[in-house]
C-alpha cells in the first residue's frame, strides 16, 4: 500500500512541478526554439495535462473522503 502512495505522491510532485514549467516553456528567453511554435504548443499541453491530472487526483480524494464516515 505504501508503494502505491509514493507513487502517487510522485506523480502529483511531477504534474505540480509541470504548472510553472509549462508557463516557462513559452517565454523566447527561456527556451529558443527552432520551430516558432512547438514551444507554445508544448507549454499549452503540459499545463493542460498538468492541471487535468491534479483535478482528477482531488476529485478521487473528495470522493474517497465523502464515502467515509466521521
Amino acid at each position: 500500500m505504501s508503494e502505491m502512495i509514493s507513487k502517487r505522491s510522485l506523480r502529483r510532485g511531477v504534474a505540480v512541478l509541470l504548472v510553472p514549467l509549462s508557463g516557462a516553456t513559452t517565454l523566447p528567453e527561456f527556451v529558443e526554439s527552432a520551430l516558432p511554435g512547438a514551444s507554445d504548443v508544448l507549454g499549452i499541453a503540459l499545463f493542460v495535462a498538468a492541471v487535468a491530472y491534479l483535478v482528477t487526483c482531488v476529485g478521487r480524494q473528495v470522493t474517497a473522503a465523502s464515502d467515509t464516515p466521521l
